[in-house]
């Protein structure tokens, strides 16, 4: 995102510029860009930290109020970011990141269910895992194919499902391994009002660090993110139901980020998901891939029941997703063909 931006800059000044194609000017423009190419991303110290302070705020979200369960969250993430940046010096493949580190939440997760008892333990892995859900990159992909562009919103979308594929296998290894679960209720406790808006706020900034975001470019996203958040739990509140409260928040950050994105000159989808991570449904996912493995050990001896939760938890997530994708895209098509106008 900071080198996004920094381009942007760029492109800008050049434009203005009237001697711009003069061989001197093109030197110069040359030269910034490989200095804008050698920015280094987050550092170490601001993606580990935003990492285990993001995990711990969702686990918050998600009803979690046990000190003990709050601080194996942020220290589960801790290593799990730790890690991330470790294997990429030592290896380039794009999947082993995310599997690493679902695998070692999973690991902590389940050694703790055996250990402690509390019904927010679960949370112990799922936080630090749906930190890893790809929600740009599944935004993007939906943009595409909303727009024909078939080729690219097709890669997009494999990609996004490859990097799904990681983080459960990592999660249902690490839980055959200990032998944990994932059955334990949604949530432990309602969230106040006040702590759900600034756990949001707190998601919002770990993500802006995921995608190197300048900290005086995050001001925006996180004041957005914290009023849809707000506007989604009230809606939950009166009854609309997680699936309504989704959809309104989701139009509001769409509509907020499509103006901000243009004004800021940086990309929507970067913007509008951290504006709105903790509602991805990353937990519906890994409760459904749960589900099919669990289907499959049983056999013959499977209920209808296992299967009935399977496929609930499957198409919560897929109903989530796509009417986040509406309600962030609907807004933005609608702005764009009004300004083209």
């Amino acid at each position: 995102m900071n080198k996004v931006a920094r381009t942007n800059q760029l492109i800008d000044r050049v434009c203005a510029n009237p001697n711009r194609l003069l061989p001197e000017n093109i030197e110069l423009i040359a030269k910034e860009l490989a200095l804008i190419a050698a920015l280094p991303p987050s550092s170490h110290t601001r993606f580990v930290l935003m990492a285990s302070f993001g995990a711990t705020a969702l686990g918050i979200i998600f009803g979690v109020s046990d000190i003990l369960v709050l601080s194996l969250i942020f220290m589960t993430a801790f290593i799990g970011a730790i890690a991330r940046r470790v294997l990429v010096k030592l290896s380039d493949n794009l999947f082993i990141q995310p599997f690493v580190a679902a695998l070692i939440a999973s690991l902590i997760g389940g050694y703790a269910q055996h250990t402690f008892q509390d019904g927010g333990l679960q949370f112990i892995l799922i936080a630090p895992c749906m930190i890893l859900v790809p929600g740009a990159h599944i935004l993007n992909a939906s943009l595409d194919l909303t727009r024909g562009r078939l080729g690219i919103g097709v890669s997009r979308l494999m990609y996004c499902v490859l990097i799904l594929l990681s983080i459960c296998a990592g999660l249902l290894l690490g839980l055959s391994l200990t032998n944990g679960t994932l059955a334990s209720g949604m949530a432990t406790s309602g969230t106040p009002l006040w702590l759900d808006i600034i756990s949001a706020g707190i998601a919002v900034m770990a993500f802006g660090a995921f995608f190197s975001l300048p900290w005086n470019m995050l001001i925006a996203p996180v004041l957005v993110g914290m009023f849809c958040h707000g506007s989604r739990w009230l809606v939950i509140e009166n009854g609309g139901g997680i699936v309504l409260g989704t959809l309104i928040a989701c139009m509001i950050a769409g509509t907020a980020m499509t103006l901000l994105s243009r004004a800021l000159k940086l990309p929507f989808a970067a913007l509008a998901f951290a504006s709105i991570v903790s509602m991805m449904p990353g937990i519906f996912i890994f409760k459904f891939a749960d589900g099919l493995i669990n289907i499959y050990l049983a056999g013959n001896t499977a209920t209808l029941a296992m299967l009935t939760e399977m496929v609930g938890h499957g198409m919560a997530a897929l109903l989530i997703v796509l009417l986040m994708t509406f309600g962030l895209i609907a807004p933005k098509m609608l702005i764009e063909s009004i300004v083209a106008k």
